[in-house]
């Protein structure tokens, strides 16, 4: 976890700190000069983060009379804590205020890390999914925060930024139907033409920055986290995707030419869609053992021939074979045998047949072959196992 922090600090620029308890001093990765940080000067700060963080499931984000923000995640062993982080820049006069605010001398004021409140949000949500394994939606985040009027002020402010640049530009945004079409090639399992409308629309792409590195970088970051989501929400297991996930972060963050970021725009939306089609691939192996399952339990007081149970399913013998020993860690005929065997002792248990009646029934083809499978799976003969375990309500009068 400290490793992946630390990650985080030298992609965002922001430090991040963990503290066990308020009595406790922070610790951080040392990327970051303490005498600048708020956290060592103003324990007040501390107290007040972590007090929140004691009362709130979801990280908190915190916005001082500076109009600077703090966020805290509660974690397993303690707190996360980073900042600060401005929306805005702040003048010579507000910065001045700030770190008097908080104790911090004139020769250690740096202007604090600067970001949009969304990317505030997706970095606490960040923290809290690394650190719980859950999701949260920066909509939940927003709310527990009641920040949600200041981020609906902070949208309208960036859609008329970008409204200007787009008229100046002439700039053309991809729809949001084109955005979904690829979103369910990789929900479908259909890597190729994912790839290939990615292609398409690749140049037309909003603008998450004003320098194309940055823009592309962003651009990248962002089809990693979209779909990673599609691919849990279509079957892949959460643990496959997040591997994944991370594979592409480090990889994206190492980058240093924009035409690497822009390949790997390419290459995510690529190899999701392929992990969504191996996976659907093992979910209908797995299928096959369920309806070979359900045909002998049709079928199990009759004769049973793995050619008609493969023709029934629409598969060969051999596939059938091989998928249903790796799922079930038996033959098909064990796997016929001991079905079988349970069936005949229901009735050795609950019924009044004989043990030839009942041998013949579940399609033994001799008496001694049915005593040498019961022992096998039972560890006893049918009649011992009649005798022990047949209920009394049941028993001759």
């Amino acid at each position: 976890m400290a490793h992946l922090m630390e990650k985080i600090e030298q992609l965002l620029g922001i430090p991040v700190y963990f503290a066990i308890d308020e009595k406790s001093m922070p610790k951080g990765s040392g990327a970051f000069l303490e005498e600048e940080s708020p956290f060592f000067s103003a324990p007040f700060l501390v107290r007040l983060l972590l007090e929140r963080g004691n009362c709130q499931e979801l990280p908190v984000v915190y916005k001082d009379e500076n109009n600077v923000f703090f966020i805290c995640v509660r974690g397993k062993k303690g707190f996360y804590l980073s900042g600060p982080i401005c929306t805005e820049e702040l003048d010579h006069a507000d910065l001045r205020k700030f770190y008097e605010y908080y104790g911090i001398s004139a020769e250690d004021r740096r202007h604090p890390a600067k970001m949009s409140l969304f990317r505030i949000l997706t970095f606490a949500s960040v923290i809290h999914e690394l650190q719980s394994g859950a999701p949260v939606e920066m909509e939940e985040i927003q709310k527990a925060n009641a920040l949600a009027d200041l981020a609906e002020a902070e949208m309208e402010r960036d859609d008329m930024q970008l409204e200007i640049q787009k008229l100046d530009d002439d700039l053309y945004h991809h729809t949001y139907q084109e955005e979904r079409y690829i979103l369910e090639c990789v929900a479908q399992g259909r890597p190729s033409e994912a790839k290939k409308r990615m292609d398409a629309i690749l140049d037309s792409a909003g603008i998450l920055s004003s320098k194309k590195k940055n823009h592309y970088r962003n651009l990248a970051v962002s089809i990693v986290t979209v779909s990673t989501r599609e691919a849990i929400m279509n079957g892949v297991s959460p643990a496959k995707a997040y591997r994944l996930s991370d594979i592409f972060v480090n990889r994206i963050d190492q980058c240093t030419k924009t035409e690497e970021l822009e390949e790997y725009c390419r290459r995510v939306i690529y190899e999701f869609a392929k992990l969504v089609a191996d996976q659907k691939a093992e979910k209908t192996a797995a299928n096959y053992t369920e309806q070979c399952k359900d045909y002998i339990y049709k079928n199990y007081n009759r004769k049973i021939y793995l050619e008609n149970i493969a023709a029934a399913i629409g598969i060969s013998t051999g596939h059938l074979s091989r998928v249903f020993r790796q799922d079930m860690g038996m033959s098909i005929q064990e796997y016929i045998q001991k079905f079988r065997v349970e069936r005949a002792a229901n009735l050795l248990k609950y019924s009044e047949a004989s043990l030839t009646e009942i041998s013949d029934y579940v399609c033994f083809h001799s008496q001694s072959h049915f005593g040498s499978a019961f022992k096998r799976y039972m560890k006893m003969t049918p009649k011992q196992y009649r005798d022990t375990y047949k209920k009394k309500e049941f028993r001759s009068q």
